[in-house]
């Protein structure tokens, strides 16, 4: 079990100002500002021998149960000890170095099993009242304080008892996802089918950071980008400290990737114990990543989420924080001038009213990639193409048809061939999607005009054709009044001649 933690070294001493220490004398911790719901427990590192509280002399031997440790070079980095068996702080002495030898202190206690003196899970250990809690009846000595929180608390020396202010401020995490036609992070964004979707997750960082693992799960219709330049998914992790110096961070020194953990998330980030070390309050540390919109995408609705959290401390977490990826479909309806539904035109769209890039689409399929899937009424579903895949045209079946994948945006549609007997399109049309499906409406089987994408295409004139039926009649008339005439002009000769 993960055993981690307020990083805090405690120096519990003796009773008067310069004595030898005996046997009999104990001390007690006291931790102001306690966490409910949070185990705190002590380990005494070293012996008090005697001290001189005037001239801050203290006189430590190991305590038995930290022998073994104190032989290690890690430990010696910090503290040596002498001939005698006396030890010296050697190394530096801020923050950042006490933090560092304590969190090196816990994790060798837990490999090695080296039990605390006392934990506030045994009854009686510790007495709590209200917001304070005390550890009593401790052979005096220098005690490093554990507590599940992952808080520091602080570093003091009393005489002969030790009180300290436990810092309970708990790490957060903030996730967000960039909107590619802004370029603006926020807690959702939209995008094409095939796109690359960046995010990234802030953890703000809380004082005596221990054990920090960033958690991410992505929703079926993302999935996870593994990064060519580490081979592990993540493009970079970053950070920050409180005065805004931006540090970019080495895989496999300050951190490790998992991308496939055992548990249900995507990926997990890892900050190593020597980088943890160094945080402070208001550190914050941003890990990028991407994804790909796949064709999983749900069109619209409730969007395709994406959330981390962050595991600290002794398996604690932080509330999850989630963003949302929307990507949109239209319905491209096809009907007479008198509203009936047509068969057989064909689209292709495009992002300009002319030239411009053809924006391919290919039949929507199902999980087994063979499957096609079909919409309400059998008829096949389209959606937006990957960079790496030929499209196909947009065929309409019983008047309508659906295509899904696109961000917000402009887009026009080309018809490249009409039903028979009906005129093409002799230019695009434009249709405009923000923020929701263009979705066609019917009540009671009859096409709403106005919804979905529309298109109307009108049948052309029959003219007349040589042979026919219409030629026919004009030929026989024009021979009757040829003939006609020929009879008048005959009659009116033969009438002169008798009158003459």
């Amino acid at each position: 079990m993960k055993k981690i933690v307020t990083l805090l070294l405690v120096l519990a001493l003796t009773l008067s100002l310069s004595c030898a220490v005996s046997a009999a004398e104990v001390g007690s911790i006291t931790i102001n500002n306690i966490a409910a719901d949070t185990t705190y427990e002590i380990y005494q590192l070293l012996d008090l021998e005697s001290y001189d509280s005037v001239s801050g002399a203290y006189s430590y031997k190991v305590n038995s149960a930290w022998t073994a440790y104190f032989d290690t070079a890690e430990a010696q980095a910090y503290i040596t000890v002498d001939a005698a068996g006396y030890v010296t702080w050697v190394a530096g002495e801020d923050d950042a170095t006490v933090a560092a030898f304590a969190q090196k202190a816990l994790a060798y206690a837990e490999a090695h099993s080296i039990a605390p003196v006392k934990s506030s899970q045994n009854p009686g250990d510790f007495a709590i009242t209200g917001t304070t809690g005390v550890f009593s009846d401790l052979p005096l000595g220098y005690y490093l304080v554990d507590s599940t929180a992952g808080a520091l608390c602080g570093l003091t020396t009393t005489d002969p008892d030790a009180a300290i202010n436990a810092k309970n401020g708990v790490p957060t995490i903030d996730k967000q996802a960039q909107e590619d036609l802004s370029g603006m992070w926020g807690d959702h964004n939209t995008a094409d089918i095939g796109q690359i979707v960046n995010f990234m997750t802030i953890i703000h960082a809380a004082p005596g950071a221990q054990n920090y693992v960033m958690h991410d799960t992505m929703s079926a219709g993302l999935t996870f980008v593994q990064d060519t330049a580490n081979d592990r998914g993540v493009t970079q992790v970053v950070h920050i400290n409180s005065l805004g110096v931006e540090t970019v961070l080495t895989p496999g020194i300050d951190y490790t990737v998992n991308d496939a953990p055992s548990d249900s998330c995507t990926f997990e980030v890892a900050l190593t114990e020597s980088f943890i070390g160094t945080l402070k309050a208001n550190d914050r540390i941003i890990t990028y990543y991407n994804a790909m919109l796949n064709r999983h995408a749900i069109a619209a609705g409730d969007g395709n989420p994406n959330e981390s959290w962050l595991e600290y401390g002794e398996e604690k977490y932080t509330t999850h924080d989630q963003t949302k990826t929307y990507t949109f479909s239209i319905d491209i309806v096809k009907t007479d001038s008198s509203n009936k539904l047509i068969d057989g035109a064909k689209f292709k769209i495009y992002d300009a009213a002319t030239d411009g890039n053809e924006i391919k689409v290919v039949p929507l399929k199902e999980a087994d990639d063979v499957t096609p899937v079909l919409d309400a009424n059998g008829n096949p579903v389209y959606r937006r193409a990957r960079a790496d895949e030929e499209g196909v045209e947009i065929e309409v079946v019983d008047g309508k048809v659906t295509v899904v994948g696109f961000d917000n945006g402009v887009y026009y549609l080309e018809e490249t061939a009409a039903p028979a007997g009906y005129n093409k399109l002799t230019a695009r049309k434009e249709f405009t999607i923000a923020d929701a499906n263009l979705d066609s409406v019917f009540s009671g089987g009859i096409y709403s005009t106005g919804s979905g994408v529309h298109v109307v295409n009108k049948t052309g004139t029959m003219l007349p054709e040589t042979g026919g039926v219409g030629t026919v009649i004009f030929v026989v008339l024009g021979t009757l009044a040829v003939l006609g005439a020929g009879v008048l002009l005959v009659t009116k000769k033969r009438m002169a001649m008798i009158q003459e």
